[in-house]
């Protein structure tokens, strides 16, 4: 089973009030009007139906059927009609792939894995936006967990698409955010969010090994710091 359709049903939806990054980024961009773009890694649309609004048009690409359909039944409840999905990973879809877009965008995804993935999402569009994680994330209740079964968090890459535009000499502008909140979460949905980032760590555990971690609700602090970076 695809482990990103598993987390769909908590994951974050689309919300209409832009939160302070995606502010900021927007602010960084720029008018998008008449401008059509490609969002790679889409999930369920956090992003990208933010982006349909100043758009004229979005295709979102993702490789989890059960996060498309969560972005086109918000788009749907929204009334936002310019956005098409298409059910593959990354890779499937840039070697198929004919369409020039203005821009190319991808926010904490990790669709993109190694050179060719880079020059390809370089080569979608006359601008690209990426987003990531700048540092390893810290989490309250996910930190001692990911210890005793001796992984860490995998969001973060040493080497990623920053690496490569600097080893290739690519001109970029940067900024970084630094993000802390607190997420609340009842004993069963805390189990279930740990079992998740343990099972993309490919540790195999079960319920009753994270019982003594997780005694009632949970309030998660999370920190965290995550890169904007601007290619034209």
């Amino acid at each position: 089973m695809n482990l990103w359709n598993k987390k769909a049903k908590s994951y974050a939806r689309y919300n209409p009030s832009l939160n302070e990054i995606q502010k900021a980024t927007f602010a960084k961009l720029g008018s998008l009007q008449d401008k059509s773009v490609v969002d790679i890694g889409c999930g369920s649309g956090v992003w990208t139906l933010h982006l349909a609004q100043k758009a004229k048009s979005v295709l979102g690409i993702d490789s989890s059927s059960a996060m498309l359909e969560i972005l086109q039944e918000d788009a749907k409840t929204h009334a936002i009609s310019n956005v098409k999905t298409l059910n593959l990973d990354f890779e499937n879809f840039y070697k198929n792939n004919n369409t020039n877009f203005d821009l190319a965008f991808l926010s904490m995804s990790p669709a993109l894995q190694n050179e060719k993935d880079y020059k390809a999402f370089l080569n979608l569009a006359s601008k690209k936006v990426y987003l990531g994680w700048a540092s390893r994330r810290k989490s309250s209740f996910l930190d001692p967990i990911f210890e005793r079964f001796n992984t860490h968090f995998k969001g973060f890459y040493e080497s990623d698409l920053q690496s490569f535009l600097n080893a290739q000499n690519i001109p970029y502008e940067v900024e970084i955010f630094n993000e802390t909140r607190v997420v609340k979460r009842d004993k069963e949905s805390a189990i279930e969010n740990a079992l998740w980032h343990l099972s993309m760590n490919g540790v195999n555990a079960n319920k009753q090994e994270l019982e003594s971690f997780v005694k009632d609700e949970v309030e998660e602090l999370i920190e965290a710091k995550i890169k904007l970076l601007i290619i034209n």
